[in-house]
């Protein structure tokens, strides 16, 4: 038993002196450390001082509610419908979920918000000055005097960014959230200015209903003259019957589609222009890279106190 205390004894004397040991280390390379760490928390404010702000426009959405007469009827004639080619409405969960495919595609940027927007705003944009209200360009990659774009890429075969280029530019700027509660939808853009990303959210929930609004009214059109068609061509009363019942349907579509002022999204929270920035966290940035060099400086001073040791030995 006294062997085991003196052991347990040795041990805890030994942790102290190594503690001791460490602590006067440290305290030997207090100006080093502090120093260092002081550079640190410099570089940390001039590089965040240096980050132009971000600001964060958003909108809450709800999925347009389902027209009960309209799908409580499709169950009895849906396998002839199927039949016949005609597209009759899917379920309002159904469009919510392309309307929200749509929005994240090529096929809806390039068609429907690259053509309305100014594509220097979103590959060039620097920063936004506030107290003029205007936007500052990368003039390595656009002219704003002359409103050109810069070449940098001799080889390159175009004089301006692709559209697949100002894609990846849109995917890291817009996002879509979806709460799993309530089923609403918030869909927010990102840009140096807060009124440019205000724009950008009207835009995509403007071209999104009227999109696929025309899609639903043109696939109703053909449908119609189709009904019509085959309806005068037949003398079965049955499929007269159910004829006039599909059309019935598709001219019912086409009247949604032209009387809704939101067909597919409908705005609960338009989206307004945010007077606060929503990045960069500039204390964060600042306190990490301060900590980074304290660890770094600490680092540094043992290494120098142990390596000396060693040498000395």
């Amino acid at each position: 038993m006294d062997i085991n205390k003196n052991i347990s004894n040795n041990n805890s004397f030994e942790d102290e002196i190594n503690i001791k040991e460490l602590f006067i280390a440290l305290w030997s390379k207090k100006y080093l450390i502090v120093s260092f760490t002081s550079i640190f928390a410099i570089l940390g404010i001039l590089y965040s001082l240096s980050l132009p702000n971000i600001y964060t426009s958003k909108s809450l959405l709800a999925p347009m509610a389902e027209n009960d007469s309209l799908t409580s009827k499709l169950g009895n004639i849906s396998s002839f419908a199927a039949v016949g080619g005609i597209n009759l409405p899917s379920s309002q969960s159904d469009k919510t979920k392309e309307a929200l495919a749509r929005i994240k595609s090529f096929e809806f940027f390039s068609n429907h918000f690259l053509p309305n927007i100014k594509l220097e705003n979103i590959i060039a944009s620097k920063k936004w000055l506030s107290d003029k209200d205007k936007l500052i360009y990368d003039k390595n990659l656009f002219d704003i005097e002359t409103r050109t774009w810069i070449q940098n890429d001799s080889n390159a075969s175009y004089s301006s960014p692709t559209d697949q280029q100002a894609f990846k530019a849109y995917k890291e700027k817009i996002s879509i959230t979806i709460d799993p509660d309530t089923s609403y939808i918030t869909i927010s853009a990102d840009h140096h200015s807060p009124k440019v990303a205000k724009d950008w959210v009207n835009l995509i929930i403007f071209q999104i209903n009227e999109s696929m609004r025309k899609i639903d009214a043109e696939d109703a059109e053909r449908s119609i003259i189709f009904l019509n068609d085959s309806s005068n061509k037949t003398n079965v009363q049955s499929l007269r019957e159910a004829y006039s019942t599909l059309l019935e349907e598709q001219i019912q579509i086409l009247m949604l589609s032209a009387s809704s002022k939101y067909y597919v999204l409908k705005v609960i929270d338009s989206p307004i222009v945010p007077e606060l920035k929503s990045k960069p966290n500039r204390t964060l940035i600042c306190i990490v890279i301060t900590l980074v060099g304290g660890f770094m400086s600490i680092f540094i001073a043992l290494f120098q106190h142990y390596r000396k040791s060693i040498d000395l030995l």
